[in-house]
């Protein structure tokens, strides 16, 4: 069951893409391809802001082992503006672009804007624009992405813009939760997808 951690007061936050691809390389080296396929997913890695002792327990829940955790993820500086409420629009999409229905006319996805697709499994998974693209005049786009879909979306599903997760196990950086002398944790970590 995904534990829910509290909204993080950040240092920084970096993603990072867990690649699946295949590099192949000729017999002399000269020659690289790469094979895409499906699996490739995110990581962030997570720096918060001094936190006392009390504030600190909240973050316990990073050190389970058995369950996933989630956490929120800054887009600092992009006005997210108001989407509309956007959903998968037909079932049996694949490969590295999604399409979106029930945007506002006109909204604008940024190529670097993170989203979120909740599939039938209830699991989480980031999508991070590869290019931009506007809503036509029914609320349609189709958004390119920076990996493969890792889940078959269903028509319907819901896609969040406004509030975007980072679900996955955690990996504590140790001394984390070690007091310093003032009494506060530095806690850093990092939340790596399923894929």
């Amino acid at each position: 069951m995904p534990r829910t951690l509290p909204t993080p007061r950040l240092i920084s936050a970096e993603p990072t893409i867990i690649s699946s691809s295949i590099d192949q390389r000729s017999a002399t080296g000269s020659n690289r391809q790469k094979g895409m396929r499906k699996g490739s997913h995110y990581s962030y890695e997570f720096i918060l802001e001094p936190t006392d002792h009390a504030e600190g327990l909240a973050w316990l829940d990073l050190r389970t082992e058995a369950d996933t955790v989630v956490v929120a993820i800054p887009q600092m500086g992009l006005e997210i503006g108001t989407p509309g409420t956007a959903l998968v629009n037909g079932s049996g999409q694949s490969g590295s672009s999604l399409s979106i229905k029930g945007f506002v006319p006109g909204y604008q996805v940024r190529k670097g804007q993170a989203f979120n697709h909740i599939g039938s499994d209830g699991v989480r998974r980031i999508y991070i624009a590869d290019a931009a693209a506007t809503a036509n005049g029914s609320g349609v786009a189709t958004i390119t992405l920076e990996t493969m879909l890792n889940w078959p979306p269903a028509n319907n599903e819901p896609v969040s813009f406004s509030d975007v997760r980072i679900e996955g196990f955690a990996a504590v950086e140790r001394g984390s939760f070690l007091q310093d002398g003032n009494g506060y944790y530095n806690i850093r970590f990092t939340v790596e997808e399923s894929g």
